[in-house]
């Protein structure tokens, strides 16, 4: 039996032992804590980061299914892990079908190099480019396939191509009905004489006036086509619209006229406007865009019983002018009133589809508009712009120069 002070001691010494427990047990509870609170944060900064890389994801998804490119994801192995819309559109969806078409390109079972080439594919012009995704240890891991559409591309080359060589064509168009104006002239000038020389209302005297009208006619299509191959020089000048209309009826009557001795059926024809107003325009310009909607009227009603021209210029109280050509004629179909102001478009077999061109670009050199309705049985042109704006512009210019220049 221990003493009462070895008991004393064992007593102690296992208060010591259970003291140090407490200590160890405490600084155990502590640091599980302290390891608890780490394992919290350590799990809200992944969830966080989850939540990034998965928002990331979504981003970085949608903006790969936006692309205008199509992309193909591959394994190593060949299998297709991600495919975007348009590789769905352009190929299909199936991961047979697409490994098929690019077996048939030649791609596929692919090459460990990266590569780039053209595909023609369904009437698209594609380029096909390849990279390869490689592990840590550079071994290949994937491949990944872009697929970019250059159709538009192509057709844009194609059009600046054509574009080109319209150009080319338009210079040498204009070259040669530059010179081919100068004999025209010499033909006018000796038709002339002879008119004089030969005897009116006689067989002799209604040739040379045909001739002279196919002479004119001549150099109307050459004027139009230098028209549309240089823009319009306006040369803005006051202008009495009543001496301008008498003209413009003189000259179509006598056109009615020849016509009618070529047995064509009548046309009834007339002009009508305010024949004392005066207007700012080019006067040239102005008759040659005249001239294209009567001659244009003229074909619409050519072998119609009861045919009828009325050509119409009017100032408005607000200070525009109008001149407005009318016909009966069968009217403007539906799928050609789209183009009729398209260069070389012609509902006419012998049209050279020029003439509305140039009267739009002769009402927009005037800084106006040209506008047109029609329906069976009726069918009106007309050209708008300032009456007078243009020229009291032009005055106002021509002497802010005359005071630079003193």
């Amino acid at each position: 039996m221990a003493t009462e002070p070895q008991a004393s001691r064992n007593v102690s010494v296992l208060s010591e032992a259970f003291s140090t427990f407490r200590e160890a047990s405490d600084r155990l509870v502590s640091t599980y804590q302290g390891l608890e609170e780490k394992i919290a944060e350590l799990s809200r900064v992944i969830r966080e980061k989850d939540r990034a890389l998965d928002s990331q994801g979504q981003f970085l998804d949608a903006v790969l299914k936006s692309l205008s490119t199509g992309v193909i994801v591959l394994t190593s192995g060949g299998r297709i892990l991600w495919t975007n819309p348009k590789v769905v559109e352009w190929i299909g969806e199936q991961e047979e079908e697409i490994l098929g078409v690019l077996s048939g390109w030649g791609v596929w079972p692919v090459m460990d190099e990266a590569f780039q080439f053209p595909v023609l594919w369904k009437g698209r012009s594609l380029i096909l480019s390849r990279s390869v995704v490689r592990d840590p240890d550079g071994r290949p891991a994937g491949h990944v396939l872009i697929l970019t559409d250059r159709t538009r591309l192509r057709e844009m080359e194609e059009e600046v191509a054509r574009d080109r060589r319209l150009k080319e064509m338009g210079e040498m168009v204009a070259t040669i009905a530059h010179e081919l104006r100068n004999p025209l002239g010499s033909l006018e000038i000796f038709a002339s004489l002879a008119q004089k020389e030969v005897q009116p209302d006689t067989p002799l005297s209604d040739w040379v006036g045909y001739m002279r009208v196919q002479v004119s006619r001549l150099d109307r299509l050459i004027g139009n086509l230098l028209s549309y191959t240089r823009p319009p020089e306006i040369v803005l000048a006051d202008m009495d619209l009543g001496a301008f209309l008498r003209r413009a009826e003189s000259d179509f009557r006598r056109i009615l006229d020849m016509r009618a001795r070529a047995g064509d059926p009548p046309v009834r024809f007339g002009v009508q406007g305010d024949f004392e107003a005066r207007i700012c325009a080019d006067e040239a310009l102005l008759y040659q865009a005249l001239y294209n909607l009567v001659n244009n009227a003229f074909q619409a009603v050519e072998g119609i019983p009861g045919g009828e021209v009325r050509v119409e210029g009017h100032v408005s109280p607000d200070g525009w002018f109008c001149l407005r050509v009318r016909d009966n004629g069968p009217g403007i179909s539906e799928t050609a009133k789209d183009h009729v102001c398209a260069p070389f478009f012609s509902t006419k077999p012998k049209g050279t589809g020029l003439g509305l061109s140039i009267v739009h670009n002769i009402a927009e050199a005037h800084k106006g508009t040209m506008g047109f309705d029609s329906r069976p049985g009726h069918t009106a042109f007309w050209i708008r712009f300032p009456a007078g704006s243009g020229c009291l512009e032009k005055a106002v210019a021509g002497a802010a120069a005359r005071e630079e220049e003193q």
